[in-house]
């Protein structure tokens, strides 16, 4: 599995342009600049930064509508959504929340999330893998083992054992979550570069190398314990990052 496919400001051409626009308007809006309530700039306000044409505006506008962010009131102007009718999950919503509006209570929101969901999917993974989905778990790990830690390389390896458990669990509701919990660790990963020292790295490896020996063996109450110890400790890891200030651009 690649890294999640986010969508970013198109270059070039019109397409651009509505990328420029829709962006600047959603960080906007989840970095709390827009509060709720708040009316959205109009495409002439926002010519002071950006080169925004009234058709890039209309289509960002109807594009951000659709997730929940912003709202047309009869007769009070287009403003922006509460956070409640957000689509928090939605891939785009999550990367400019975790982007740019994150704080510790949507971290660990977003964390409590996987330990609900991981866990019982690797001890479904346990139960119903295959040769191939073992196979697919070893590469990655050898990857993990092989690339130095941290790098897009690693962590693309790292999405790619997880990959690999929630397609073993073959269960269609589950996988839906899959996009959520792959840009979750994607950012909880490259936010780490730089607070921690390769050495570091060993000890979720060899979780990790415990998970899928679990697994391989079916046996799902230990796979289920051991994916709850890797999203506890993420947590922690994670939490330490933010704490010192690092970031990370999706």
């Amino acid at each position: 599995m690649n890294a999640p496919t986010f969508v970013k400001a198109p270059r070039g051409g019109a397409e651009s342009l509505f990328g420029q626009v829709t962006s600047r308007l959603a960080v906007a809006i989840v970095s709390g600049a827009l509060p709720a309530g708040a009316l959205v700039p109009n495409e002439d306000d926002l010519r002071a930064e950006i080169s925004a044409s009234r058709t890039a505006y209309r289509e960002a506008i109807r594009f951000l509508a659709g997730k929940g962010l912003i709202e047309a009131r009869p007769r009070s102007g287009t403003r922006v959504a509460p956070r409640s009718s957000w689509h928090l999950l939605d891939p785009d919503v999550l990367r400019w929340s975790l982007s740019s509006g994150a704080d510790e209570g949507f971290i660990r929101d977003l964390f409590e999330l996987r330990a609900l969901v991981e866990p019982g999917c690797s001890k479904i993974a346990a139960l119903r893998r295959t040769s191939q989905h073992l196979d697919r778990m070893k590469a990655a790990l050898r990857g993990m083992e092989t690339t130095p830690p941290f790098t897009d390389e690693a962590m693309r390896f790292d999405l790619a054992f997880h990959d690999a458990i929630f397609d073993a669990a073959g269960n269609a509701a589950i996988a839906a979550l899959k996009e959520v919990v792959a840009t979750t660790l994607w950012w909880s990963l490259r936010i780490q570069r730089g607070t921690r020292s390769d050495e570091s790295f060993r000890i979720p490896l060899a979780d990790h190398q415990r998970l899928y020996e679990a697994i391989a063996r079916k046996d799902g109450d230990r796979a289920e314990m051991l994916s709850r110890i890797l999203v506890d400790d993420a947590l922690a890891d994670t939490l330490s990052a933010f704490r010192q200030g690092a970031v990370a651009d999706l």
